[in-house]
């Protein structure tokens, strides 16, 4: 995997500013970066998470996680599905229909959040929205057209006005549209900000790649300045940064602390669990050397693994961040 050397080095101090609006909710005890695939019906350019597979223990991995959430006496998880596509996953519906199960079973109060294109059936999107609490929608222009699901991503979201469905996150990439197209992209966008129950909407431009196309992110970078509604904002050793800049610049946190392996990790629904989405990009790719923290349908010990990592911040080893800003980081010395 290429990555370039990060400009914004951390010293001291990471704050997570703001978030957004969707982020002011409950407290959560444990956040689940969960991944039933590396397969996607789409292969948008700044992604490598599009020509995998489908993993095949969701169903197992997710009861595993619940064991361990009842030694915990965990009061409230959150499972954000990411991907690859979860909605293209073969078990998608079994899958969260498994997930309201353990909480009934449970009582452990679990908050769905799917992140997803919409590029897909809507008779498929029908079964998987009553069984969410959050939508996270990303709209992928370029390569919705290319695959010609562009229609199926605005049947969807029509479905969602009619039945007034809130969507707590919509976040647009401001893409290489070709040149043709931009005024037709740009009213899209503009229509589907007239819902009025989008909680948060970002554009996105800071991982696209211009190089051969400034004049585009010239125009991108005006339209995002005019139109953008909400955008995530954190502060690195005092200066103040959004999330296209720290996506652009890169950040590097290297020998700090960070909560990602703690009450933040990332699981594939193979039941390998990594720190954050780094070492899972890593381990996927190959590219270096990297053990899963463990693995909750293989290893015995699993529980005791989480349950002590759960105590335990983790110290970077990396001189790039993948794009886990929410997670919170912490300088030399200083403690959660």
């Amino acid at each position: 995997m290429e990555m370039h050397p990060a400009e914004i080095v951390m010293k001291d101090s990471y704050e997570i500013l703001d978030t957004g609006n969707a982020s002011k909710g409950e407290h959560v005890d444990y956040h689940i970066t969960y991944r039933l695939n590396d397969k996607c019906n789409l292969s948008c350019e700044y992604c490598r998470w599009y020509d995998g597979d489908n993993y095949d223990k969701p169903l197992e991995s997710i009861s595993a996680l619940f064991d361990f959430f009842v030694d915990m006496k965990f009061k409230t998880v959150l499972f954000y599905f990411h991907g690859g596509e979860a909605a293209i996953h073969p078990r998608v519906v079994e899958t969260l229909e498994h997930m309201r199960q353990l909480e009934k079973d449970t009582g452990i109060r679990t908050i769905v959040e799917f992140q997803t294109s919409m590029g897909y059936t809507l008779n498929r999107f029908k079964r998987i929205v009553p069984l969410v609490d959050k939508l996270s929608i990303s709209y992928h222009y370029v390569e919705l057209v290319k695959k010609k699901v562009h229609g199926m991503f605005l049947e969807n979201f029509q479905y969602l006005v009619d039945n007034r469905f809130e969507i707590e996150r919509f976040d647009v990439m401001l893409e290489n549209v070709p040149d043709n197209e931009l005024e037709h992209f740009y009213q899209n966008i503009l229509t589907f900000l007239e819902y009025d129950r989008i909680v948060d909407s970002e554009m996105i431009h800071g991982f696209c790649h211009y190089e051969k196309n400034p004049v585009t992110k010239e125009k991108h970078v005006a339209f995002y300045n005019k139109y953008n509604r909400t955008e995530q904002r954190y502060r690195v050793d005092g200066v103040e940064y959004n999330t296209n800049e720290l996506f652009a610049k890169g950040i590097n946190c290297y020998g700090h602390k960070c909560n990602a392996g703690s009450r933040d990790i990332v699981l594939n629904a193979d039941g390998n669990v990594f720190t954050c989405g780094i070492e899972m990009t890593m381990f996927r790719l190959k590219c270096m050397p990297v053990t899963p923290i463990t693995n909750v349908v293989t290893d015995p010990n699993y529980k005791a693994i989480l349950r002590i990592r759960s105590k335990i911040l983790t110290t970077c080893k990396y001189e790039y961040c993948g794009g886990d800003f929410y997670i919170p980081k912490f300088g030399p010395g200083n403690k959660a």
